[in-house]
């Protein structure tokens, strides 16, 4: 299970840091600056603030089920499992603006950690 813990760290590493890192590159001197102004941001670049703060807003919960299954010694694996694969999809379909994928992902990552949370009772 701590896999799953590690694994969803990388994805909000790579979510909210590289990916936002690697569209904004064109602004690399600002971002060595203390930013006290605020360049141009792409679509892009405001999508990808828009999906980390979705993932963001779903990690807390979901490390503390992962936590709670391994102290309770309760396998919910395969939800884990899944929550990852739908929030590596919510995030790519967030950024490629395919709103029909990007809800079903999300709408099924919420669905994984209730199932996580019910097999906890």
């Amino acid at each position: 299970m701590e896999i799953y813990i590690v694994l969803a760290l990388l994805l909000t590493l790579f979510q909210s840091w590289l990916i936002p890192m690697t569209i904004n590159i064109k602004n690399f001197s600002w971002m060595l600056t203390a930013r006290d102004s605020t360049p141009t941001q792409s679509v892009l670049l405001k999508r990808a603030h828009r999906a980390s703060a979705n993932l963001h807003e779903s990690l807390a919960a979901f490390l503390a089920l992962v936590l709670a299954a391994m102290h309770l010694e309760v396998d919910v694996s395969t939800y884990a499992c899944w929550w990852l694969i739908l929030r590596v999809v919510h995030g790519a379909s967030y950024l490629m603006a395919i709103p029909f994928i990007r809800t079903i992902a999300f709408i099924g990552s919420i669905v994984c950690m209730i199932m996580m949370a019910l097999a906890l009772i």
